[in-house]
């Protein structure tokens, strides 16, 4: 396809909180004695388009007691910087809000392990460069902004384990990816991306990868050095084909579907049910029946004697319009594999795989794969 998919909510689905989006009541943006609870400031669901850092010092004593700042769902366009004041803060809930830029003070939250900027407003030059100093930072979800660049701020977050970039603009990646060793979840789906870097094969904590909704065509090689990916999502893309080492792979999940690699595979399929008058042609010639112009028309006779046989050398079958056509890669003098058009009774008669890892180098070959069954190998596999 041309460009990304029309996507819909559950291919995001796990970028996104939507039972927490909306609230029926609007709540009185006055603090009160709810407002603080233990370790917990909960702001969140009140439509405030402020915050009052006077007002929230007056109600919190003590703000290095405070570890979890639950600001989501209101209308903010900014945090104030006080926010420096709670050095003990651990995760910060600011999902969807209305926020265009954040204060350089959130990179002085030494202990901050979650950030949440889901759903916002955010753009490149909202994030301020100091963000990288958030060394603690384990989770971070900017999906549902305006982002075209990957921030490059991320790469500088060593102890990242969670990265969350879905739908937003992105449509270049940096080759910086060898620094993001403890990844252990990356989704950028539903973005503009083209190309995935080499240095992708670097993060070998990563569990989960979703790239679906993009522009993607083909993925690097590097990517089954993976060896911890368990989940690899690639629907909605542009792959006519995958790498042939995406087989060495110890994948759960593989999703594929709309990609041209699927349709065309699908269409491949494709198999027309033989006629009554195919099917009694096939057994009149399968047993050997003897046939004259005394015992049956001359246009049947015709008809029969253009019978085509099986190229299955298995298969004593015969065709005549009705045939299973199967890709059949043959190995040429151990150099690489030429593509041969097999034309067969049935789809029964397929006597090699229609999908094969082939190469067109001899550093390419997958002699060292082991050739399990590939239903071992992918557990679930999503083609539409």
């Amino acid at each position: 396809m041309a460009a990304a998919a029309l996507t819909t909510a559950e291919d995001y689905e796990g970028d996104y909180d939507l039972d927490d989006d909306f609230d029926d009541e609007e709540n009185d943006c006055t603090c009160n004695s709810e407002t603080v609870l233990g370790d917990t400031i909960d702001y969140s669901h009140r439509n405030l388009s402020t915050l009052d850092p006077n007002e929230l010092l007056s109600l919190v004593k003590n703000p290095n007691r405070v570890k979890n700042f639950q600001l989501n769902s209101n209308m903010l366009l900014t945090i104030p910087p006080q926010i420096e004041q709670f050095q003990s803060l651990i995760t910060i809930e600011l999902s969807n809000n209305q926020l265009v830029q954040l204060p350089t003070e959130l990179s002085l939250l030494n202990n901050l392990k979650n950030l949440y900027l889901k759903n916002n407003s955010l753009d490149d030059f909202s994030l301020p460069k100091e963000l990288q100093l958030l060394k603690q930072l384990e989770v971070i979800n900017l999906g549902g902004n305006r982002l075209k660049q990957f921030p490059y701020q991320l790469f500088q977050m060593i102890n990242l384990k969670e990265i969350y970039l879905g739908s937003n603009q992105i449509a270049f990646l940096p080759d910086l990816f060898h620094s993001l060793t403890k990844v252990e979840v990356l989704y950028l789906g539903g973005n503009h991306i083209g190309n995935v870097p080499d240095s992708i094969g670097y993060m070998r904590s990563l569990v989960v990868l979703n790239l679906s909704g993009n522009r993607l065509r083909t993925l690097p090689r590097s990517i089954s050095r993976l060896n911890r990916l368990k989940s690899l999502s690639l629907h909605n893309n542009q792959f006519s084909a995958l790498p042939p080492d995406i087989i060495r792979l110890d994948l759960q999940e593989l999703s594929l579907r709309n990609n041209p690699l699927v349709v065309r595979f699908v269409r491949d399929l494709t198999y027309d049910v033989p006629t009554l008058k195919e099917l009694a042609g096939r057994t009149i010639k399968l047993h050997k029946v003897r046939y004259d112009d005394q015992s049956i028309p001359k246009s049947l006779i015709e008809y029969l004697n253009a019978a085509k046989s099986c190229l299955n050398p298995k298969c004593k079958g015969v065709y005549f319009e009705s045939c299973h056509k199967n890709i059949k890669f043959v190995d040429f003098c151990g150099k690489f594999y030429l593509p041969l058009l097999q034309f067969l009774c049935s789809p029964a008669c397929t006597s090699t795989p229609t999908f094969q890892m082939t190469s067109s180098d001899s550093d390419d070959n997958t002699d060292g794969i082991p050739t399990k069954d590939m239903s071992s190998k992918f557990k679930k596999v999503l083609l539409g």
